[in-house]
C-alpha cells in the first residue's frame, strides 16, 4: 500500500480485535482509552485521521478533548519552542476516566534533551509506560514531498508515542512503526506505518 493510499484508508478503518495471545488474563475490549488533546489551534481533519489510526492500528478507543491553549510554562525562549516534557507534565492531569493516556497535539515546534543535545527538535516524545505523550505536526512538514507524506508521518509518530506508554521501547526492525527515529523524518518515511509482528505480539494483537 503506498502512502497516499495508507493515508486515505484511514478514514473507513474500523477498530481490530484484541486478542489474548501475549496478556492471557486482560479483559475482552479496548487496550486503552486515549484522550486526543489539540494544544492550540489544529485542524479537525488532522484529529479525525489521528483518531482513525489510532483505533486501526491498536484497537484503542479515543475521546476527544476541547483545545487548551499551549502551556507558558513549556515555552523555550532560546529556541522559540515548547519543552516535550513539560507539554506532557501539563497532560497528565488529564487523563481522567475512562481515559487511561493523553495525546497531546499541536502544530508548534517541539524539543526534549536527547543525543547529548539540551535541546534537539522532536516528532514526538512519550512516557514508557506512563500516562502521556505528545507529537507535533511541525517536523512531519520538513521536506515533505506531498501532504499525504506529511499526514502519514503524523499519524504514525501519534501510534508510536501511544505505542510507548503502553510499554513498547524501540524496535529494532527499521520497517516497523517503534524503530527509533532519533530525530530524522526520514527514517519514519522507511516504516511501513504498522507494527511488527513482535510488536503486535506484546501488546496482545493479532
Amino acid at each position: 500500500m503506498d502512502r497516499r493510499t495508507f493515508v486515505r484508508s484511514l478514514a473507513g478503518v474500523s477498530v481490530l480485535a484484541a486478542a489474548p495471545r501475549a496478556f492471557a488474563q486482560r479483559p475482552a475490549g479496548p487496550i486503552a482509552t486515549v484522550a486526543l488533546a489539540p494544544l492550540g489551534a489544529f485542524p479537525p481533519s488532522f484529529l479525525a485521521e489521528i483518531e482513525a489510526g489510532l483505533r486501526a492500528e491498536l484497537g484503542v478507543a479515543v475521546l476527544l478533548l476541547p483545545p487548551s491553549p499551549l502551556p507558558r510554562a513549556a515555552w523555550y525562549p532560546p529556541r522559540r519552542r515548547y519543552r516535550a516534557e513539560r507539554l506532557i507534565d501539563f497532560l497528565r492531569p488529564m487523563v481522567r476516566a475512562p481515559a487511561t493516556r493523553v495525546l497531546g497535539v499541536t502544530q508548534a515546534d517541539i524539543s526534549t534533551t536527547a543525543h547529548g543535545v539540551h535541546d534537539w527538535g522532536v516528532l514526538g516524545l512519550g512516557d514508557l509506560g506512563g500516562l502521556g505523550c505528545v507529537i507535533s505536526t511541525f517536523r512531519c512538514r520538513m521536506n515533505s514531498p506531498s501532504e499525504a507524506q506529511t499526514h502519514f508521518r503524523m499519524v504514525t509518530t501519534c501510534i508510536h508515542e501511544i505505542g510507548h506508554t503502553l510499554g513498547l521501547e524501540h524496535c529494532p526492525d527499521t520497517a516497523c512503526l517503534m524503530t527509533d527515529a532519533r530525530g530524522l523524518v526520514r527514517t519514519v518515511d522507511h516504516t511501513t506505518g504498522h507494527l511488527c509482528a513482535r510488536c503486535r505480539s506484546r501488546l496482545g494483537l493479532r
